[in-house]
């Protein structure tokens, strides 16, 4: 027996805080804070903020391609490897953004962005855990992605307070954003080697199984089983259904996700209030994401899946109607689009599990986190376009809400027939056992 197990230690939990610390530092200053960057790099260059957000795009194209990729591409180079590049990615990003006066720049900036957080971010963590753990991975999924919120608190607070001054007084016109990019960068590399110097790939190259692996379950939630060949997920229309869901969600959270804080700052709510605004905004999206996973872990993927989409719904409807008498619906905005983020992060990995079972598992999760990458690379450079056009967030905010409700039936309608499809195939299983047993 192994020692650490004898000692009551299991290196899982080493695991499980780097994947955290990645999450915190990658996700939540790599991530976070860029729509605070909008407003200062676009008024200080005269760039137009549809265009420029484009970098967005080329870093959602960058991630998805990666995703597609991302199960022979594990299989090649193992989860630590592919971290170490990851790291690399970010902090080359963010020195060619801090550099950057034109939108091409800008642009290979995003490609490198895009990269960095392929193999920082959902798909490898998602990986590492289906790796490392066996038992309650909707929970450690979430607690570990929940480190995106609790780095955004910081983040947020940080980053504004590097580009404005302490007291946020600064103007546009004066905001540092280069040295904002260029201290992240410092992060990186501090965290970075940190990381991959305590990571590793999979239990069995400690000599270790994965935590929980003796564990008697005693909840049919979450619970593993052997899914479809790939040859068959392709036949089924649920997953093309599902995986449509998906790119309209990713394209509809980061499209509302991106412009929110300039609505706000085009409806005159002063930067200090939406620091608070947003601050717990975080706050919430740290606990969201554990809670996430604790449902599904209790509850199943239906009910926990339906209502981050209906907090989605929710959120529009606040964000559509704000003005800045009534910031009321700015404070349930901020709590309500949390529980909606798990929608991006926690839920896809989790619902690819449920849905096709575990034997085409990281294949799939490259797939439907490439499309919803993709959702984002369309929804943010459209959604700013329509400001372009219009002069406001508002009418597009509306469409959304409508075009999230009924992808929001859609996605339950998948579940349904796929759950059916998975009971099928499991009372098949169990017969084809019995018959071999009484052989």
């Amino acid at each position: 027996m192994n020692t650490q197990k004898k000692a009551g230690f299991h290196y899982a939990y080493v695991i499980f805080a780097v994947c955290f610390l990645t999450v915190f530092v990658a996700l939540g200053f790599g991530s976070s804070p860029k729509s605070t960057y909008l407003t200062a790099i676009t008024a200080q260059l005269g760039l137009e903020r549809s265009l420029f957000t484009i970098n967005d795009s080329m870093r959602y194209l960058s991630t998805a391609l990666l995703n597609f990729f991302f199960g022979s591409l594990v299989c090649r180079f193992g989860a630590r490897r592919m971290v170490a590049f990851g790291y690399s990615f970010l902090i080359a990003a963010c020195l060619i953004y801090s550099f950057s006066n034109t939108y091409w720049q800008f642009y290979i900036g995003g490609l490198f962005l895009g990269a960095g957080f392929a193999w920082t971010s959902t798909t490898i963590i998602g990986h590492i855990v289906e790796h490392w753990f066996t038992n309650s991975k909707g929970t450690v999924m979430g607690v570990i992605l929940a480190a995106n919120g609790l780095g955004g608190i910081v983040s947020e607070n940080v980053v504004t307070r590097v580009l404005y001054g302490m007291d946020a007084s600064l103007p546009t016109d004066q905001a540092r954003w280069r040295l904002g990019y260029q201290l992240t960068a410092v992060l990186f590399l501090i965290v970075g080697l940190l990381v991959v110097a305590l990571l590793r790939n999979k239990p069995s190259d400690m000599g270790l199984e994965p935590l929980g692996q003796d564990a008697v379950k005693k909840g049919k939630r979450g619970l593993q089983w052997e899914g479809f060949s790939i040859e068959q997920i392709l036949r089924k229309p649920y997953f093309y259904l599902s995986g449509g869901c998906v790119f309209i969600m990713g394209f509809i959270l980061q499209a509302m996700s991106n412009v929110s804080k300039p609505h706000m700052y085009d409806l005159g709510i002063s930067k200090e209030y939406v620091i608070y605004v947003f601050s717990v905004h975080a706050l919430v999206l740290f606990a969201s994401k554990i809670l996430a996973g604790v449902g599904y872990d209790r509850f199943g993927i239906l009910p926990t899946f339906t209502a981050c989409c209906c907090a989605a719904i929710v959120s529009l409807l606040c964000l559509s109607s704000a003005t800045s008498q009534s910031t009321v619906t700015l404070w349930i905005y901020s709590i309500v689009s949390s529980l909606a983020m798990p929608l991006e992060t926690i839920m896809i990995p989790l619902l690819v599990s449920e849905l096709f079972g575990q034997k085409a598992f990281s294949r799939v999760m490259g797939y439907y986190l490439s499309v919803n990458v993709l959702g984002y690379a369309c929804g943010v450079p459209l959604a700013n376009l329509s400001y372009d056009l219009l002069g406001s967030y508002r009418p597009m905010l509306i469409v959304l809400t409508v075009v999230m409700t009924a992808a929001t039936l859609a996605a339950i309608l998948s579940m349904q027939i796929a759950k059916k499809d998975r009971l099928a195939f499991l009372a098949e299983q169990d017969r084809k056992a019995k018959e071999a047993e009484a052989r």
